[in-house]
């Protein structure tokens, strides 16, 4: 909708017409193939290169996972997100999970920088957004200086529409903010909702391209502590549930290079104790919760 109350037709561009295939010399050293030798990268960075991910089981103390799981249920007694995107400002537990040293220790020498949390999404339910890669949506100076990563607060049951990723897509080209942007009308392409509106034709041109390659999905059926790491240009989703409202205790958190977050105008990262950093970013406080949403009964 163009908020005039009539529709606008958007265009549904193939893969190759919203993607490039970003300069290495603009990539962090694990992903410099052609410039950076394996034996210059440690064990990890040569995996991180060769499979776009890590998998790191039962890598979480139980102690900061629950502490942080009640306290997101007493905040939030729902199975829904909060809106807020960075809640981690105001929820300690959080911060002490998603910025434990020897995760963000991990993190950094991914990318060979710094890197700060800049996201958070707290639903306990699949968020079913369809095929896509993150670099897109952040500043367009980061370049891969981006990763996410999935935590599993409990066992995650395969009916529950898991994670999914495709496997060696983290070296396909790049989804790039302007050329999905010149794929908008100009009405729409300024709004901050561009995201959203153009999620359609962004998931029909991911899917259309895993087809073409005929490439392989994984999806992460995780035990409570294991952690997913992956790489801003690997293709993810997450699945369709097979149960409805089956339960998926995580929490997923997003991470960006602090000087290319600087960079993009973002306030400098703060140091969380002796921990990683995060970026004290604008958000609105916590939202309350609306009367339907109030309790869905004891914490699952």
């Amino acid at each position: 909708p163009n908020g005039s109350g009539q529709d606008i037709a958007l265009p549904m561009p193939v893969f190759s017409v919203l993607s490039e295939k970003i300069d290495e010399a603009d990539l962090p050293p694990a992903d410099q193939v052609s410039t950076v030798s394996d034996a210059a990268l440690t064990e990890r960075q040569r995996l991180w290169r060769k499979q776009g991910y890590l998998w790191l089981e039962n890598f979480l103390p139980d102690d900061l996972l629950d502490r942080y799981s009640e306290a997101r249920w007493r905040l939030r007694p729902s199975l829904k997100s909060w809106r807020c995107p960075v809640p981690y400002l105001y929820v300690p537990e959080m911060r002490d999970l998603a910025l434990h040293k020897p995760l963000t220790d991990i993190l950094d020498e991914l990318i060979g920088t710094r890197m700060a949390l800049n996201l958070a999404l707290t639903g306990w339910r699949s968020t079913q957004r369809a095929w896509h890669q993150d670099d897109y949506l952040n500043p367009p100076t980061v370049n891969c200086r981006y990763l996410a990563v999935w935590i599993a607060l409990d066992d995650i049951p395969a009916d529950c529409g898991p994670f999914e990723f495709v496997q060696d897509s983290h070296h396909w080209p790049l989804l790039r903010r302007d050329r999905i942007l010149d794929n908008l009308p100009d009405a729409l392409r300024s709004r901050p909702s561009w995201p959203v509106t153009s999620e359609y034709f962004v998931e029909a041109a991911c899917r259309d391209e895993i087809i073409r390659r005929e490439a392989s999905t994984t999806p992460f059926l995780a035990k409570k502590g294991d952690v997913l790491i992956w790489h801003a240009a690997l293709m993810h989703r997450g699945g369709a549930p097979a149960r409805p409202g089956a339960v998926r205790k995580s929490l997923i958190t997003h991470y960006t290079a602090a000087d290319r977050g600087a960079g993009a105008g973002w306030p400098m990262p703060v140091q969380h104790g002796d921990g990683g950093w995060y970026f004290p970013l604008e958000g609105h406080p916590l939202d309350d919760l609306a009367a339907e949403d109030r309790s869905e009964g004891p914490m699952p």
